[in-house]
């Protein structure tokens, strides 16, 4: 091979090696695009401190919002063991240290690195209400209690506080319609939108202490304290809203109670709500402990009332009627007690007391109103021995309330609501949808998500795969060019200058060799390699 040759495949392979980098440089300047992070997942945890018992529930949203508002999802509910916190108005230690084991439960739910930031809430309901207008101080030792409680968890607690009935109800409301995608839907295209032509929800909560009703009415509301304003994914909503408080469940019974003692001339009591054979003691002081009843100036604290069930449902609907007002007057339409309420319009969901009431008595699957009034009479007519035998597994407070509580709530929702019986199929009553609680926690955490600042997408440059493949495969026959041409070079010139100490040729231009082949001796007729003569 002559020099010449051998000049031109060195001077080649830098020509190739130039080429290299400047494809690499050019693949490098391509347009890139960003790239954007796997969103960061956020927690929260709200306590719905209810009059009966409270509930934890932990929540988790994305960090980026959808027009403002967190697309909230419930991880668990943790049921707090003991009473409602307004059972420890004596005790308020005890309210803040039965919360401790459902929140050592939420540690172990949301990552160590993000508790510090976890906004929690507890929100407290008609039971703390009433325990504030009975005594305001004890109430504000228990919230003081449950507060330093949570506060003692790395968490970004943003307190304790009473929550008004138009609250409750409201984000009763939010909850229902979020959950059925009546505020925002995910959409063929992949993205979440406001459902175009989608009727709302009305809302109907019954707890222990108070029952709200929310829905949007199709008039405008003329009395502002019942009227609700609130901006979700980007949409306004005025709404109608009321609580009353005392016609929860549990205080309309002992109202109930309260009224059949009064009508007696003795401290026998007759009532025609529970199950004929059924008898129980209870002291007077025991049944006008709730701001709810009034006791008598001539009751003694200390008197034990008999109370003898006679099972008669036509006396228990008349005794369950009396608790109310029906009567709107001049002033407009109304609900009941002289509460002022628009025409109710659209579907209704019915929650919390309406739901476990009446599922108790199978009650809650589409049935015909006439269907529920049988079998509320049913269970109205039975006997003590007969109900036991219907339920074996309940316990002894169900089966004595099965009767007074569905009689109480048909009432409720047919004459107090006007939900009237041609509307009776417009409401569905639930417990959960798609494996969320329905009440007003979540309706509350969507909400305070409006608040909470959302973090901005996290985004890379990005180069098409395509790109980084090439541009990688490039830089590695760089790399061993770079590499190679040189030690062949070194090792070319010094076997062409052995070469020449041995006698043989020794051409001008021993660094025209090319990857280790020694420069040719003019005139020979072979290959020099060190001593070694290779014939051609």
């Amino acid at each position: 091979m002559s020099p010449r040759l051998l000049r031109a495949v060195g001077c080649g392979s830098a020509a190739v090696l130039a080429l290299l980098t400047v494809v690499v440089f050019v693949l490098v300047l391509l347009p890139a695009k960003d790239a954007v992070l796997p969103t960061r997942i956020k927690h929260g945890l709200v306590f719905d401190a209810g009059s009966t018992h409270t509930s934890l529930y932990i929540y988790r949203w994305r960090a980026d919002k959808e027009n403002g508002t967190g697309i909230v999802s419930q991880v668990e509910a943790c049921s707090v063991s003991g009473p409602g916190i307004s059972s420890y108005a004596d005790n308020p230690a005890g309210a803040g240290a039965s919360l401790k084991p459902c929140l050592d439960r939420a540690m172990k739910i949301v990552p160590a690195e993000q508790q510090q930031e976890t906004p929690t809430y507890l929100g407290a309901t008609a039971g703390m209400r009433l325990l504030r207008e009975e005594n305001s101080s004890k109430a504000e030792q228990v919230l003081a209690e449950v507060s330093k409680a949570i506060g003692e968890y790395p968490v970004d607690f943003r307190g304790a506080r009473i929550l008004t009935g138009s609250e409750e109800g409201s984000f009763g409301w939010i909850t229902v319609n979020y959950l059925l995608e009546t505020l925002v839907k995910f959409s063929f295209a992949e993205k979440w939108e406001h459902p175009q032509d989608t009727e709302v929800l009305g809302a109907l909560d019954l707890g222990g202490a108070s029952t709200q009703i929310t829905f949007q009415p199709g008039v405008p509301a003329e009395d502002r304290n019942t009227s609700v304003f609130f901006r979700l994914y980007g949409t306004n909503y005025s709404l109608y809203s009321h609580s009353y408080l005392c016609y929860g469940q549990s205080q309309a019974l002992k109202m109930l109670l309260a009224a059949l003692h009064q009508a007696s001339p003795s401290s026998q009591i007759k009532h025609p709500c529970y199950p004929q054979g059924y008898q129980e003691n209870v002291t007077v002081a025991e049944l006008y402990d709730s701001p709810c009843v009034r006791a008598p100036s001539s009751a003694s604290p200390g008197l034990v009332l008999t109370v003898t069930g006679t099972g008669d449902p036509a006396a228990c609907d008349a005794a369950v009627r009396r608790l109310f007002n029906f009567s709107c007057g001049a002033q407009g339409p109304c609900g009941f007690n002289g509460v002022y309420q628009p025409p109710v319009r659209g579907q209704f969901l019915a929650f919390s007391g309406f739901y476990h009431s009446l599922h108790f008595l199978n009650l809650t699957g589409g049935q015909s109103l006439s269907l529920v009034n049988a079998t509320i009479r049913q269970i109205c007519n039975s006997s003590w021995k007969q109900v036991q035998e219907l339920f074996p597994t309940a316990s002894r407070t169900q089966l004595r309330d099965a009767c007074a509580a569905s009689s109480y709530i048909l009432t409720l929702l047919l004459q107090g609501y006007k939900l009237i019986i041609t509307t009776w199929p417009s409401i569905h009553f639930i417990q959960q949808v798609a494996n969320t609680d329905v009440g007003w926690t979540l309706g509350y955490m969507l909400n305070l998500t409006n608040l909470i600042p959302s973090d901005p997408p996290r985004a890379v440059t990005e180069l098409p795969r395509s790109v980084w493949i090439a541009a990688t495969l490039l830089l590695a026959i760089m790399l061993i060019l770079i590499f190679c041409l040189p030690r062949a070079t070194s090792s070319c010139n010094s076997t062409a200058s052995r070469g020449c100490q041995a006698g043989s040729c020794c051409p001008s231009s021993a660094g025209s060799c090319f990857l280790g082949i020694p420069p040719v001796c003019p005139g020979a007729t072979g290959l020099s390699w060190g001593s070694r003569v290779l014939a051609w």
